[in-house]
């Protein structure tokens, strides 16, 4: 299926668009495959007897559970194991690169944005990709990647109370 991307929406630090217009559930799918690809170039699994691993969060727009669901199945097809972190601000999928045994992960949000964009921000290993990587990443989009002959698995991971925990135990208290 020939996807129509709009060239614009890769920006310096993350893929971001008009929902409905500039991305779709079919973008989102595409872009699983695109980063699968991408990770599977960039880096080796963090335990080589298994999948490549990433985790996945999203925030409450409207349109983001359908792209988490699209982004999932391309991301699976991709070869690659997925682990939903659910419902979370940004910081959490950053956290959850040092937290869980995970390869990468992504974040759906439009962060500051108006109600009606989403996006994208994408991370291999530790770090955030932005510029040239981003870049990368859309020429794979645009030679429409396919899906991996070993298809991953979908966990979910409640990270909230972890993260919680983790800043309860490392806060330091003012006197």
């Amino acid at each position: 299926m020939e996807l129509n991307i709009n060239p614009t929406i890769f920006r310096e630090y993350d893929i971001r668009g008009i929902a409905g217009k500039d991305l779709t559930p079919a973008f989102a799918r595409a872009l699983g495959l695109s980063y699968a690809k991408y990770l599977s170039t960039h880096t080796t699994p963090q335990k080589t007897s298994r999948h490549f691993t990433v985790s996945l969060g999203w925030d409450c727009r409207l349109s983001s559970n359908d792209y988490k669901t699209a982004l999932a199945e391309g991301l699976i097809a991709g070869g690659l194991d997925v682990i939903t972190l659910g419902v979370c601000p940004t910081p959490l999928v950053y956290f959850s690169l040092f937290h869980l045994d995970v390869d990468g992960g992504v974040m759906i949000t439009g962060s500051h944005n108006p109600a009606d964009y989403n996006g994208f921000k994408t991370c291999v290993g530790h770090d955030t990709l932005f510029g040239s990587q981003i870049q990368e990443l859309k020429k794979i989009m645009q030679s429409n990647p396919s899906s991996s002959s070993q298809r991953g698995n979908l966990t979910d991971y409640t990270i909230i109370p972890h993260y919680i925990d983790h800043l309860v135990k490392n806060a330091t208290f003012l006197k």
